[in-house]
């Protein structure tokens, strides 16, 4: 979901770590769905950079038991 906003607002993973400190691999990992455990404060900030709501980046998946 966040590569689709990224690609919306024409941002590149190289910009989006520069202008908010956060690295281009946990980017990476978020992009490609390794990134299970995203910090609030890494949501916050993409938020706040790409003018979305936290619903815009995540969607929820239940655990099969």
């Amino acid at each position: 979901m966040l590569r689709e906003i990224m690609w919306d607002r024409f941002v590149t993973a190289k910009a989006l770590s520069k202008d908010t400190g956060i690295s281009t691999s946990t980017i990476s990992e978020i992009i490609h769905g390794k990134r299970k455990n995203i910090e609030l404060d890494t949501i916050n900030t993409l938020c706040n950079y790409l003018h979305c709501t936290p619903c815009d980046l995540l969607q929820y998946t239940p655990d099969v038991y």
